[in-house]
């Protein structure tokens, strides 16, 4: 899926970031706009992590999140990644809002059905 974004955006600076703690200073200089792109979002810690730890680095960027699913409760009026959305410039885009709730980490069986990968080389 980012692949596929960073094709929409040829002439976009591509970082595969795992953590927050992979995104630094430089990738953000002098940058307008980051688009975080998440595959499944379910609790939406960490792309807050990745947003909040953004936005430490730069204040004023535009962040935009794209996803394929993301988990109801992510993004509920109570929830705190729809708090910071409210007091941001940020921005969500999923394909499909989902009531199922699935978690896992590292490589899981949702990632592999979805994309038919095991890992990225």
């Amino acid at each position: 899926m980012a692949f596929g974004v960073s094709d929409a955006f040829p002439n976009a600076m591509f970082l595969h970031a795992r953590c927050a703690a992979d995104i630094e200073e430089t990738h953000l200089k002098d940058r307008n706009a980051v688009i975080l792109v998440d595959s499944v979002i379910n609790t939406g810690k960490s792309v807050l992590q990745m947003a909040q730890h953004i936005r430490e680095i730069n204040t004023a960027i535009q962040i935009a999140v794209v996803a394929g699913v993301v988990q109801k409760e992510a993004v509920s009026v109570r929830s705190p990644l729809h708090a910071f959305a409210r007091e941001r410039n940020f921005n969500l885009v999923a394909l499909r809002l989902s009531a199922n709730k699935y978690s896992g980490r590292g490589s899981t069986d949702t990632g592999n059905r979805l994309f038919s990968t095991v890992h990225l080389a």
